[in-house]
């Protein structure tokens, strides 16, 4: 999953306004030896309520290529997450989309 810049473009009566949202962070989910992949998944559905199905997807991607994006969101709420997941020993990281 790649970080993605969102642009929503509302139209009006007078003029085309495009909102940008800015801020958005990325957390990263690295692939570790010490927790297993049930164990993964679990803490993925249980920090960000991620459905089964993805969950396995971001451990599987995780596994695979070293590190997977979990979610993308605000800062506040990305550090939150971020430090949720280190608590249950998986290591995480929070990276500004650009």
């Amino acid at each position: 999953m790649r970080c993605v810049n969102v642009t929503e473009t509302i139209e009006t009566t007078e003029t085309d306004v495009t909102l940008r949202h800015e801020g958005l962070y990325q957390v990263i989910l690295y692939n570790d030896d010490a927790n297993s992949m049930e164990r993964v998944v679990m803490c993925l559905m249980k920090i960000f309520g991620h459905n089964t199905q993805l969950a396995v997807k971001i451990m599987l991607e995780a596994h695979e290529k070293g590190r997977a994006v979990a979610e993308i969101e605000p800062r506040e709420a990305a550090q939150l997450h971020k430090d949720q997941l280190q608590s249950y020993g998986l290591l995480a990281a929070i990276e500004k989309c650009e």
